[in-house]
């Protein structure tokens, strides 16, 4: 579960960010952290979920460091013993933001879950710090962590249970489930049934899927605002009518209905409280647009 606001702070932004996989994205991608962090002023602490020598750690400890932050550390964790430090929950308090980079989303919350360190970077949140997940490990920020699985989508779009699992993650945020499985390709479309799924299994949820390059963030308002090259995939489960996922098997199709689903351009917002999608000023609307598909 998320960490309470302490009185006197306000929840710090939580970003979501798809695959980095152009130099000009990455650009967009670490100027808005950068951005929210705290510019020039800003104490980055960066959380590997591969090894601490990946080259996106160095590419991003890098950008920042060029970007003239205040300074830049890596959280090395190897195994669980380490994460009950307290040397290392006096650096995630110091940090005004913290980035867990892209790798092994599973790993890392196996090493980290229910540990100091994993709730320090809750209270962190909890008292304005931004949290920041990339790629794949963005997952490991929900309450609901979806984790890849090597069953592809039928081209139907024919839903199954056996579509995704979940894992419990750090519980930054308990309403969104994000899904970048590598497996499902980059494309959003690729990933509806899959967040159909999971709304599926839990209508509390809200699924977002990024298109490479492109971000979500959600600030203390409960608004998530989409920012980068491409669009988010929102789906809904707020006003499902009817599921009968709890009575197929694994591989067997099941049926779901009233779901709301929505795909949402840069500057485009989504209040997580209303479920209401909002768009930007008409001078501000880019290509991408907003799209809201049929209910399921």
């Amino acid at each position: 579960m998320p960490a309470p606001v302490p009185p006197g702070f306000t929840r710090g932004p939580i970003i979501f960010m798809g695959p980095l996989t152009e130099p000009l994205g990455f650009e967009r991608m670490m100027q808005s952290f950068w951005d929210e962090a705290g510019g020039y002023g800003a104490r980055i602490l960066i959380a590997p979920t591969a090894a601490p020598d990946d080259p996106l750690v160095e590419r991003c400890r890098r950008w920042l460091l060029d970007a003239e932050v205040e300074s830049v550390d890596v959280l090395s964790i190897a195994d669980r013993r380490m994460a009950f430090a307290s040397e290392l929950i006096t650096r995630i308090e110091s940090a005004t933001g913290v980035m867990i980079t892209d790798g092994n989303p599973l790993r890392f919350v196996g090493v980290l879950g229910g540990t100091p360190v994993a709730q320090a970077i809750r209270r962190a949140n909890a008292r304005g710090r931004v949290v920041c997940g990339v790629g794949r490990s963005a997952s490991v920020l929900s309450q609901h962590m979806i984790l890849p699985t090597h069953v592809a989508p039928a081209p139907e779009i024919q839903l199954t249970p056996s579509l995704i699992r979940f894992a419990p993650g750090l519980g930054i945020v308990n309403r969104v489930a994000f899904d970048c499985d590598e497996e499902a390709g980059t494309h959003l479309r690729t990933h509806l049934p899959r967040l159909l799924v999971a709304v599926a299994h839990n209508p509390f949820l809200i699924g977002v899927a990024l298109d490479p390059n492109t971000g979500a963030v959600i600030y203390a308002n409960s608004e998530l605002e989409v920012f980068g090259a491409g669009a988010a995939l929102i789906v809904d489960g707020w006003q499902m009518e009817e599921t009968t996922l709890y009575a197929a098997a694994a591989n067997q199709p099941f049926r779901v209905s009233g779901v709301e689903i929505h795909t949402l351009g840069s500057g485009y917002t989504y209040n997580l409280d209303l479920h209401q999608a909002k768009s930007p000023p008409a001078s501000e609307i880019p290509q991408a647009g907003y799209e809201k598909f049929s209910s399921f």
